[in-house]
């Protein structure tokens, strides 16, 4: 009876070393350095800042496709390309000026762009005004709003007097158009109006139709009649000046896309879920979710009831806690977010929440479908030119790593031990093959 029992151990041992040894060999480690590696690529001047319609947009969109075929992603629906319209923001071959005339329209002053003034992306259904004492204008302390032509324009003072920060496009924006000036700038325009000068300005931008893609791929699950797995990140960014500087987005977002893509590497790995796993790039975040909404738009059946995991600004600085980003909404007592909150505290990772409708998340929650976004909220230099790979954190990307992970393995593939603990298993597996066949054999000698 003993010796049948010592068998059955051995056999359960062997079982349980084969399984995780398998796992040991063909699980394929989450590599950080091919995350800082595909991020200094993505954000690199060639992409010049990834403004939806432009072509390094197109090509940042090819890239995300190759990495899915190389990860061998399957392409979603048959096409890896799922395609939108939107509005975008066209650069003209024009210079852009802010001039003061007297009221004989000769010149008395006109700015410096970049140094003095630079338009702030918003909006430029209309790209050029005039106005005077005698316009209809309101000019308050920070601001003078005017109505030219049917259409209203902003001038504002800039926060800080700094003039690198970059709105979000909005197609539906409130005014036509917005100027930055710095603060001396503003109180001298001011100025120029009560002495009865006019105020010209113009930025070569038109508002332009075009089509996009976002970039869908698949892991077929064992029964894909489940609700799926989304994965997500925007790879789009807010583009470059009309000085040529460049918006680089290493951050945001191209941290969050890279991390996304060598997540789908890592599941591949992994053996085949219970459910599918949808891995998306989305497209036109900066313009208000537009692509998020458009794979909303042609997928809502199948997305009813699937749980979207989206990652923005993966890599931000170690002092900067994880967080976990549901939306108006939400709660930390939202299923979805309470379960992710736990992982952190058990993992012991320092971590907050955010509840705002300022990530892909946002369109998700609106059809409540379960959604979060994993990000590191650092906003030092987001949307500036700092954005650089040289402040990219590698511990920051390890940490989301080991929570949404975790969270992955237990929503597609039921907490499966042989994922999460295989290197543990074996270390215990052997150990208890070596005490059950090798000590009795030792005391035998020793006895003998």
């Amino acid at each position: 009876m003993k010796r049948a029992i010592k068998y059955l151990v051995i056999i359960l041992l062997f079982v349980t070393l084969s399984l995780s040894l398998q796992k040991f060999f063909c699980i394929k480690k989450f590599n950080v350095d091919s995350v800082i590696k595909n991020i200094d690529f993505l954000s690199s001047d060639s992409f010049k800042g990834r403004l939806p319609g432009s072509i390094e947009n197109t090509a940042a969109s090819e890239f995300v496709k190759s990495s899915f075929k190389k990860n061998n992603i399957l392409p979603y629906k048959n096409n890896y390309f799922q395609s939108f319209s939107c509005y975008y923001p066209k650069k003209q071959n024009n210079k852009p000026y802010l001039k003061v005339l007297n009221n004989k329209d000769k010149v008395v002053k006109e700015y410096s762009y970049g140094k003095d003034f630079k338009e702030d992306m918003l909006n430029f259904r209309k790209n050029n005004f005039s106005f005077n004492k005698e316009s209809d204008i309101v000019m308050k302390k920070d601001f003078i709003q005017i109505k030219d032509d049917k259409e209203h324009f902003v001038i504002f003072s800039s926060p800080e007097n700094k003039l690198n920060f970059r709105s979000s496009f909005m197609k539906d924006a409130p005014h036509g158009m917005y100027i930055m000036v710095t603060k001396e700038i503003f109180e001298e325009l001011k100025h120029n109006v009560d002495l009865g000068y006019r105020i010209n300005c113009f930025i070569p931008y038109t508002v332009e139709k075009t089509t996009l893609n976002n970039v869908v791929g698949r892991i077929k699950g064992k029964d894909s009649s489940k609700p799926p797995i989304v994965l997500s990140a925007h790879f789009d960014h807010v583009g470059e000046d009309l000085n040529g500087t460049i918006y680089s987005g290493a951050l945001d977002n191209a941290s969050g896309t890279c991390f996304m893509l060598e997540m789908s590497k890592y599941i591949k790995s992994l053996g085949k879920p219970d459910r599918d796993i949808i891995f998306v790039g989305f497209n036109a975040e900066e313009f208000g979710f537009l692509g998020s909404k458009a794979f909303l738009k042609d997928f809502n059946k199948v997305l009813k009831g699937s749980t979207v995991l989206n990652f923005d600004m993966i890599g931000g600085a170690k002092s900067v806690p994880l967080c976990i980003m549901g939306s108006k909404k939400d709660t930390i007592n939202t299923p979805l977010i309470k379960n992710v909150s736990s992982i952190c505290s058990n993992s012991k990772i320092n971590f907050n929440y955010i509840f705002e409708d300022s990530s892909d998340h946002s369109p998700f929650r609106e059809k409540n479908i379960q959604a979060i976004t994993f990000c590191d909220n650092d906003s030092s230099k987001i949307h500036t030119p700092k954005d650089k790979i040289d402040f990219i954190n590698k511990e920051s990307i390890k940490r989301c790593y080991n929570i949404s992970s975790k969270e992955i393995v237990n929503l597609a593939f039921s907490n499966n031990i042989f994922i999460l603990y295989y290197k543990p298993i074996i270390f215990v597996s052997l150990t208890g093959l070596v005490l059950i066949i090798l000590i009795p054999k030792i005391y035998k000698k020793k006895k003998a």
